[in-house]
């Protein structure tokens, strides 16, 4: 998992994570002409280190282009990032229990938007491979609007022993698979769930879908040959929300 320096950048961002994920942020930079009194009643709260700063003192590695709001946060990934022991065993585990694992993603976009995604249709966390795995950075909690501050983030040292040790507590596990013979939408998922997101290129790994229970394909007008994986997740988690309102 990615542990160099993290920025967001903006007040909606700052404020997600102030919010939700305190223990995230390492040092918070304004501009001196800087004015918001929630945002101050949040820094004051938090006890988050703020440095008042300028164009010209802007952080080694920071883009002036993205410090045009005033205000600037420095995350660390691993207040953000949680160890998937520690995440499991504070787990609450019901049929209405969702999960998603990104089998190597490449694409900061891709792994934001699906962050936002989750969140929206009430998933218990997202986990992320330490390896081969688009790391969490600003470009992500950009892209996720702020929610990789409200859903876990969990790392994964070794995804197939991840699942194995899901499996035997219970969860089902779905991968996606354009020749897959099963339907997203006639499946019943009346059980723990996981679902699995592959790679944008190849796909699911080989041993990774042979640990899957159920391959599903999302069914659509032949015109269009596939969705990425981002809009992929987006559809499959949709569909799981509409069998589970309680996580809603």
């Amino acid at each position: 998992m990615n542990t160099g320096k993290t920025y967001i950048y903006g007040r909606h961002a700052l404020v997600e994570a102030l919010t939700h994920s305190p223990k995230s942020i390492d040092k918070v930079f304004i501009d001196p002409e800087f004015k918001d009194k929630e945002l101050s009643a949040l820094l004051e709260t938090s006890g988050v280190h703020v440095v008042n700063t300028s164009d010209r003192e802007t952080p080694r590695g920071v883009d002036k282009r993205d410090t045009r709001q005033g205000i600037i946060a420095l995350i660390s990934p691993k207040g953000l990032v949680q160890p998937f022991k520690q995440f499991l065993e504070k787990l609450t585990v019901t049929p209405d229990t969702c999960l998603v694992l990104l089998d190597e993603l490449e694409d900061p976009q891709n792994v934001g938007a699906i962050i936002r995604s989750a969140a929206a249709f009430g998933v218990a966390g997202i986990l992320i491979p330490e390896h081969n795995q688009a790391p969490v950075t600003g470009a992500v909690i950009k892209v996720s609007a702020g929610m990789a501050f409200r859903i876990p983030l969990v790392s994964v040292a070794n995804v197939n022993s991840s699942i194995r040790e899901l499996k035997d507590k219970g969860f089902w596990v779905y991968g996606l698979e354009m020749e897959a013979k099963n339907s997203l939408t006639t499946e019943e998922f009346n059980a723990p769930t996981l679902f699995v997101m592959g790679n944008e290129g190849q796909g699911i790994r080989q041993k990774t879908k042979e640990l899957c229970d159920v391959l599903m394909v999302i069914p659509m007008n032949p015109k269009c040959e596939s969705l990425n994986v981002a809009a992929s997740a987006a559809v499959t988690l949709y569909e799981w929300s509409k069998q589970h309102k309680g996580a809603l």
